[in-house]
């Protein structure tokens, strides 16, 4: 698969869709809690400020004006402090204001109708008593003393511990427009929502590219992954076919052929019968199963060879050089490096090499002799290992492109060696014959 098909694969579609589509989900749910913390903050704010003014309207204009008169009800007694308050409430900072005393009797009120009357206060309201702390909140206007208020949408409401003209201790309640908390938290929005959000959008023009680029790294991954997997099952199911045909046409025929010849020994072996065919026939299916045991033997070898590592990797390639020349009538050679030390992953990798090259000598290059050679090499600034067989045969011809199956062993052996770095040529000799001659790095990581 080229870079430009994983580019653009179905798989890779779908995962950028889904982080574009979470990012912009992600930016609407930030720009909404910006919203909501803007609120807060603003409701905050606002609070603050109108405890701060009721507390200063309380202590320095209606708690001194707070006369016996005015909680006695006298008549004209609360004049002064009805002009004061209504010039507060007429430039729009006040909406509504009451003064309570303990006993829970509004004393004095912007509206009649109130003064007198007596309403169940809150516990914290009944604590501000004796202090000159405050209380506030946007009210609801649902106690039965807003009955004056219900008009209203939503009011702040502030209660103020105060002390009296008189001496005695008061709460001042006064109820403030909502209008400037929430002209402030426009003004919030309007200075950070943009800039949250803006901040938010360059962060995704800047990771966007960047997810882009590790999704075509990461699909490029997986195609990888999944190429070597095939190439693993390719080998695999290569190895079983190779394991069956020599089973089938080396020790099941033998083996068959002995049991066609121990009944005529039985006849054979009695008084009457012919003992020296008898001895022939037995020293014959001798030696087909002494061929066989050693068949499987080097086949169980070849499977998994014993102890690549610690010098062993010097033995496994002489037996296979030796096993398969002389089934094939061929003069063997093996020269190794003697300073030729790799870790046990690098050593089957040298047996493999080496092993399907062999046989690609024994199969099909009718050759007279073949030469293993492996040794340690410098390539590129790096410390590799180096694998030449050579034959003096027919020549390469076109191992790489033949589709037939008898080939495929060493494509699959060129496309291993091309996966950990490095690579393998089949090259017509000067001399007449093929060369196969690979290299790889000396430290590979396995698959």
């Amino acid at each position: 698969m080229t870079a430009a098909a994983r580019a653009t694969s179905p798989a890779m579609r779908r995962a950028l869709f889904r982080f574009t589509a979470s990012a912009v989900a992600a930016v609407i749910v930030l720009g909404l809690l910006t919203l909501l913390v803007a609120d807060q903050i603003a409701r905050q704010r606002a609070l603050e400020d109108a405890r701060h003014q009721v507390s200063n309207m309380a202590d320095r204009l209606a708690a001194p004006l707070i006369t016996r008169g005015v909680r006695a009800g006298h008549s004209g007694a609360s004049a002064a402090l009805d002009t004061v308050m209504a010039n507060r409430m007429r430039d729009g900072s006040l909406q509504r204001v009451k003064v309570w005393d303990q006993d829970g009797r509004v004393i004095w009120a912007d509206t009649d109708e109130l003064v007198g009357r007596v309403f169940e206060m809150d516990d914290e309201v009944i604590a501000l008593f004796g202090t000159h702390d405050t209380h506030a909140d946007v009210s609801d206007l649902e106690r039965a003393e807003n009955v004056t208020e219900r008009a209203q949408e939503e009011l702040l409401e502030v209660y103020a511990g105060a002390v009296a003209g008189d001496g005695r201790p008061v709460v001042v309640e006064a109820y403030l427009p909502t209008r400037q908390m929430h002209n402030d938290a426009r003004a919030m929005v309007n200075t950070f929502v943009p800039l949250v959000v803006g901040t938010l959008l360059m962060f995704l023009l800047v990771v966007l590219p960047l997810a882009y680029r590790l999704a075509r790294r990461v699909d490029a991954a997986q195609a990888e992954r999944t190429a070597l997997t095939q190439h693993a099952l390719r080998a695999a199911d290569l190895e079983r076919r190779r394991i069956a045909h020599d089973l089938h046409d080396g020790v099941i025929q033998d083996l068959s052929g002995v049991g066609y010849l121990l009944p005529t020994l039985r006849k054979e072996i009695h008084a009457e019968g012919d003992l020296g065919r008898a001895t022939a026939l037995l020293d014959r299916a001798t030696s087909v199963v002494h061929s066989d045991v050693a068949s499987l033997r080097a086949l169980m070898v070849d499977i998994y060879p014993p102890n690549l590592a610690d010098g062993g990797l010097r033995d496994a390639l002489s037996d296979l050089v030796t096993v398969e020349a002389a089934t094939a009538g061929l003069s063997g050679e093996v020269v190794l490096d003697p300073a030729l030390d790799v870790p046990p992953d690098t050593a089957r990798l040298v047996y493999r090499v080496a092993r399907e090259a062999v046989r690609n000598v024994v199969k099909h290059a009718r050759a007279t002799t073949v030469r293993l050679e492996v040794h340690a090499a410098r390539q590129g600034g790096r410390d590799t290992v180096r694998v030449l067989v050579r034959d003096d045969g027919v020549g390469p011809g076109n191992a790489f492109d033949r589709p037939a199956d008898g080939h495929m062993g060493i494509r699959l052996a060129a496309d291993t060696v091309a996966d950990f770095g490095g690579a393998l040529d089949v090259r017509a000799h000067p001399d007449g014959g093929t060369v196969v001659d690979a290299w790889f790095p000396r430290e590979i990581v396995p698959t």
